[in-house]
């Protein structure tokens, strides 16, 4: 009896640590399949973090390139436009003020305007004049010459019955003179020690008329003068003519005198 209890103790004993070695067996398998699934886990959301990064990376390239591609096929007249809105606002805004000179380069370069001298609210750019030089009423650019005597040059515009006259002032550029048909021929001319802007209408038979201004300064006109010839009696022609200077009536020689004078130093700027 005694011998069969022992065996039965020991029996128990092994029963249960076997048992335990059970569990312990089956704990740990179980802790590795819970393992692989949160490696798993974190496989995926590796996995969804990197297409995230994609998609941003693919958008923000297209974007790119919309906006390059934009950049490129931009309005070339509004580009132009622009630029001549930038040079005007460079050649007014500018803190020290552009010399005459690099106005009328800035004229010429098509880069500003010119402000009309019958309309202060009308302008008018290089490019709305005819320069084409193989047709007879083009316009050219011709030399500078001090016209309004302030010791700065003036821009002769060469062109049709005497052209335009170009002054720069104010950070600005200015129409001077401009000719006007056969009524208001343009020229200039040196006389009594300074420059005259001449004015000469012959567009009668039997008439001629001269109107002469001298400027100190393009806005500051210091003397003018008229003189020419007419019929003595416009309803008879065989009464001659009679000759005028500044609405009185001068000899044939004085007249002679004086326009000798003028004419003698007169430059036209006239293509007809």
């Amino acid at each position: 009896m005694k011998k069969n209890r022992k065996f039965c103790t020991c029996g128990v004993a092994v029963a249960a640590i076997l048992s335990m070695t059970a569990c312990s067996a089956y704990d740990e398998t179980e802790g590795f399949s819970f393992a692989e699934e949160e490696t798993e886990t974190e496989t995926e959301n590796f996995s969804l973090a990197e297409d995230e990064t994609q998609d941003l990376k693919d958008v923000n390239t297209s974007l790119a390139e919309e906006e390059v591609q934009d950049a490129g096929t931009e309005n070339p007249s509004s580009t132009g436009e622009k630029t001549q809105d930038t040079n005007m606002q460079d050649a007014e805004n500018t803190g020290l003020e552009a010399t005459a000179d690099e106005l009328l380069d800035l004229f010429i370069n098509g880069s500003i305007n010119a402000v009309d001298s019958t309309d202060p609210i009308s302008t008018f750019y290089i490019t709305d004049l005819n320069m084409n030089s193989e047709e007879g009423d083009a316009y050219s650019i011709g030399e500078e010459v001090d016209l309004d005597n302030d010791g700065e040059n003036e821009l002769i515009i060469s062109g049709p019955y005497g052209g335009i006259y170009l002054d720069a002032r104010d950070n600005k550029v200015y129409e001077f003179a401009a000719a006007d048909g056969t009524a208001l021929i343009l020229s200039y001319t040196y006389y009594n020690g300074a420059v005259w802007i001449m004015y000469s209408n012959r567009s009668s038979a039997g008439f001629e008329f001269y109107h002469m201004k001298k400027f100190e300064g393009a806005d500051n006109l210091a003397a003018e003068m008229n003189f020419g010839e007419e019929l003595a009696d416009p309803n008879n022609a065989e009464a001659g003519l009679k000759y005028i200077l500044n609405e009185t009536e001068i000899s044939y020689d004085e007249y002679t005198e004086l326009c000798s004078k003028i004419f003698a130093a007169q430059v036209n700027t006239n293509f007809n």
